[in-house]
């Protein structure tokens, strides 16, 4: 369906592009239903494999609308705010593998939403930050990502400062996979793609549910946990015919199922 905040080209490769350019790509109520609604399409689709979200213009996205918290009574401010942890829930729910790329801007609520994605490269000369605290806010809503992938005392320094840093130092602490120059990011991204829609989709699915599941699991109910899910996966179609085509010594046929 078309939405009026973002772009989606369809494929096994499928880009999801936020389109605010003339107000980077901040998020309001509109922008971020349109992104939930969005995910929610491409991982119904049952041709695509990856899905990759970017910005349109100048960066990635600048964070939130800092309009849309003028003026507002308490009731409506949390109808505003119940959009942001849903967006990032969507993401967590995806059955497929997302990821950012970043240019220009990705701050606070932007910031969040590219370390929310699954995997994540970034230009050289890309910009992160959380610099809510500068105007008196503290960045709650993208903690829950970024504590599950930043270190604590890294990211508390970039909570309380508000400083911004580079893509390069960016890939440092973990917030995205890598960084490259940024004539090559796009040719990053896809190469990446290409490598993830090639795997068997039943397969990344099982595996990516598990992976973020035991991410909060006690460490010893884990292993009961894995065993479970790796019977589960060696009984569908690809987990049979992955071990077959390599006794065989042949490319495995993926059904992706």
């Amino acid at each position: 369906m078309p939405y009026e905040n973002v772009l989606l080209e369809a494929g096994p490769v499928a880009t999801l592009t936020l389109n605010r350019p003339e107000a980077r790509n901040a998020l309001n109520g509109p922008h971020m239903r349109d992104i939930i609604g969005a995910l929610r399409e491409l991982d119904a689709a049952p041709d695509v494999r990856v899905v990759v979200v970017r910005g349109a213009g100048r960066g990635f996205c600048a964070g939130a609308d800092i309009g849309e918290f003028l003026g507002r009574g308490v009731m409506a401010a949390r109808d505003y705010l119940a959009a942001v942890p849903e967006m990032f829930e969507q993401l967590h729910r995806m059955s497929k593998p997302v990821i950012a790329q970043v240019h220009g801007f990705a701050l606070a609520g932007g910031c969040g939403l590219a370390v929310g994605c699954d995997l994540g490269i970034a230009a050289e000369d890309a910009v992160f930050g959380l610099p809510e605290i500068n105007i008196g806010v503290w960045a709650y809503n993208v903690m829950a990502p970024l504590l599950r992938t930043v270190p604590r005392k890294v990211l508390l320094e970039l909570l309380m400062t508000g400083e911004r840093i580079d893509g390069r130092e960016a890939a440092r602490i973990g917030m995205v996979n890598r960084a490259v120059p940024a004539e090559q990011l796009e040719g990053a991204v896809r190469e990446l793609a290409d490598k993830l829609a090639a795997k068997s989709a039943a397969t990344m699915k099982l595996g990516r549910q598990a992976f973020y599941t035991m991410a909060d699991m006690d460490y010893l109910k884990s292993f009961q946990y894995a065993r479970e899910m790796l019977v589960l996966n060696t009984l569908t179609e690809d987990g049979q015919e992955g071990p077959r085509a390599f006794k065989e010594k042949r490319p495995p046929r993926w059904m992706h199922r």
